[in-house]
This record gives C-alpha cells, structure tokens and sequence, in this order.
C-alpha cells in the first residue's frame, strides 16, 4: 500500500494506493470542537445534504443518479470521539478499471461534492419537505434510545459522571433540541460546517491519485482556511471516592454500569498495552477475568463485557443482571481489578489476548473501510500503521500491562434497576 497526502491549502487529500480491492471508498471527513448546545444540528445537517440538493432534489433522484454510477452508495455519518464531532460524507465505488465508462471516475468523483456544495436551499432556509423527512427520522432515533436499557444505562452514567463532559454530550441531542432547529437555524450551521471546520478527505483503492486530486480540486474549490486545533481527548477528572447513583426502569433486568478513570498514560499504553489488559479483564468474551468470575463461577450476570474509551480517557465495564445480584457484582468487580493491579494473570492468558488482538489486526488489513479508518487516526492522533501496531501487541509484556492496571481508578457506579418482578 502506497500512503500519500496532498495539501490543498483549505483541505487536505489523504490517498491509499492498493490494487487488494475491487471497490474505492472516500470520506469527506469535517471535525471541530463537539459544543452541546450544536450536535443536534450537526446530526440534522449530515442526514439532510445526504439527502437531496439543488442537482437532485428528492430522494428517488438522488437513488437513481447512484444506479447511472453502477450502483454508488453515499451517505452521511455523525461521530463524537472525546472532544471532536467528526461530520462525515462517505462514498462507495466501483474501481474504474472495471467500468467500461472513459467519464466514470469523474463523474463519481463530482457527486459528493455536488450534494455538499448546493444544498437544496431557497432564502437560506433548508427545504421544507426534506427537513421534515429527516426531522421524524432523528425523532424515532431519538425515541429509540429510551427504549433500551443499556442505552439509558450508559447515558446517565455519563452524566452521573460529569454533564458538563464532552463525554456526557447526546450525539443526537434531545427531543428539546430537536424541536429548537428550524430550517434557517439549519442552514446556518451548514455555512459553519463549511467555514469553521476542518476538513481532509481520505481515499483508498487502485486509482491513479494524481487524477483523483485532480477532479477533487476541480470540483470542490473556494473554501476558507479553518484556524481550528483538532483535540481529541477528554480529561475526564477523578473522584477520591466512587460516586454512586441508582434509579428504577420498567425493565426486567438491571443495568449496571461501572466508569473508571485511566491515569497518566503514556502514548504506548494508550494505543496498545490498554488493549492486552483490557481483552484479558473484560473485552475478551468466555475467557476474561469479569465473566470468569461474574458468570461462570457466582453465576449473577446474564452478560458482562468492558470496554476502553480511549478518547474519554474511561474505561467502562457494564452487566446486565438481576437487582439482588448488584451489590456482590460490584465487589467481585472490583475484585477482579486489584487482582490484575497485583499480576495475577498467567502468561497464558496474555498470549492468547495477544494473539486475538493480532487476528482482527490481520482481518482488518483486508477490509479497506478499516484500513481507511486506520488511516484517519494516524493523521488525527499518530496512531501507529496496522502492521506496527501489530508488531508491538506482540511484544506487550506482563510488566507493562500491571503497569497500565495500576492506572485504572474507580469514578462512577451507576445502577439502573429493573421494575418488573
């Protein structure tokens, strides 16, 4: 694989060059600062120019335009990771070297741009008919995650944790929220979108790249120099003493969920030892430490897992469990933790989360979405290449990882107790 970036003064084009795919995929990636009082709007807005625009006006010219390119997928895509939202366009294509079509990677390569430079705008107010479409869609969404009890779980976690976190912050925002966006308000935040924010562009097949620079800067021209700083990482701050707090729901189960901070770590520890300790505690299924302990041997959870949000600088460890079984969950828990801060894990169990770790890097070097997305965060974060990436797991050491378990702090419990007997 080939890696190169061209500067394009406003933006910047990253380019993988690899003949190991049939299909090219490109993102338009925006990133700023994740304000709370803005997601909801961001949300909104990447759905909407997915949608329609000023070229293709409904929905159905949009889908049969994407059949004329064989069968092209465009969407859009809102993250939030720590302190950024990351507002992506994502386009997915045929190689052209198998479409008998001398225009056809300039016309693919013309459509994203076409949808984000001439948004269906009249007055500078968002279409009405579209705005209303997307408005209900962004309600059920909405809806939808008070239905689900790890969901909530998670969510008031968060705010149990800190509500004036980035990590607190709905992505979609609340139903208050929603209903505060109008189609001016929108449009608005879509000249900030493309005033404020940063913006670099990724793209990975076989394809000539100078072309491919070539018909972007043709078709997406005239956009001013953002002075924004791309930060990442939420310095969540710890408690002296856990805080807990628990609430009731009309669910059978409860749902615990248990936030700790990681303190101090070093670039290595981030990027690769947490991932050994955190697949030997509680990311590595049937042979982790929580289940061995929570599931197999008290037999209290019906499933318990962790998980590292590196970009919050948390990790997080949620059961689902029945409302008797809570107390001494959260003591073996916590159990489990002191134990792995002492060492005591075998050098098997090292090996094996080793080797796990290094197979879904192996799998990912043949999907081109991960190698892409890979690629994002060697640009953002100095992320290190797959294949070193891989290479340091292996050489991960029992002595780094209690190293990195010494760093795991207690912050937040919270408990979402089940309503039905």
């Amino acid at each position: 694989m080939i890696y190169k970036t061209y500067k394009c003064n406003s933006y910047n084009i990253h380019t993988i060059k690899t003949d190991k795919f049939k299909t090219c995929h490109m993102e338009i990636i925006f990133t700023k600062e994740a304000k709370k009082e803005e997601l909801a709007s961001y949300s909104f807005l990447v759905d909407l120019i997915s949608e329609t625009s000023n070229l293709y006006k409904s929905r159905k010219e949009v889908v049969i335009h994407l059949e004329e390119l064989y069968k092209t997928v465009f969407y859009g895509l809102t993250t939030k990771l720590g302190k950024m939202l990351s507002s992506s366009f994502i386009l997915d294509f045929i190689d052209p070297c198998y479409i008998d079509e001398p225009d056809y990677l300039e016309n693919v390569l013309k459509f994203p741009f076409d949808m984000l430079q001439n948004p269906h705008v009249t007055n500078d107010e968002f279409d009405l008919k579209t705005f209303n479409i997307i408005k209900k869609r962004m309600e059920r969404e909405i809806t939808g995650l008070y239905e689900n009890p790890t969901k909530i779980a998670f969510r008031e976690a968060f705010n149990t944790l800190d509500k004036e976190s980035p990590t607190s912050f709905p992505l979609l925002g609340t139903l208050e929220d929603l209903e505060k966006i109008t189609p001016s308000s929108l449009y608005k935040i879509y000249l900030s979108l493309m005033k404020d924010n940063l913006c670099d562009i990724f793209i990975i097949g076989n394809l000539d790249m100078d072309e491919v620079v070539t018909q972007i800067k043709k078709n997406f021209q005239n956009r001013i120099i953002s002075n924004q700083k791309r930060e990442l990482y939420v310095e969540n701050a710890s408690r002296k003493k856990e805080l807990m707090q628990e609430n009731k729901a009309n669910f059978i189960q409860a749902n615990l969920v248990l936030l700790f901070n990681t303190e101090n770590l070093t670039k290595k520890e981030k990027d690769i030892v947490f991932h050994v300790y955190n697949y030997i505690l509680g990311s590595g299924g049937l042979t982790s430490k929580l289940y061995q302990s929570i599931r197999e041997e008290n037999s209290l959870c019906y499933g318990i897992s962790s998980m590292y949000l590196k970009y919050d600088s948390l990790l997080a460890i949620h059961v689902s469990l029945d409302n008797e079984n809570i107390k001494k969950a959260i003591s073996l828990i916590k159990n489990c933790l002191k134990k792995m801060a002492k060492g005591d894990m075998t050098e098997t169990e090292i090996e094996d989360a080793k080797r796990n770790i290094s197979l879904s890097l192996d799998l990912s070097l043949d999907n081109e979405v991960a190698i892409l997305n890979n690629h994002v965060f060697n640009i953002f974060d100095d992320l290190p290449p797959l294949e070193d990436r891989k290479k340091q797991i292996n050489e991960v050491t029992k002595k780094e990882i209690v190293e990195v378990a010494k760093k795991v702090k207690i912050n937040t419990i919270y408990v979402l107790k089940g309503g039905k007997g």
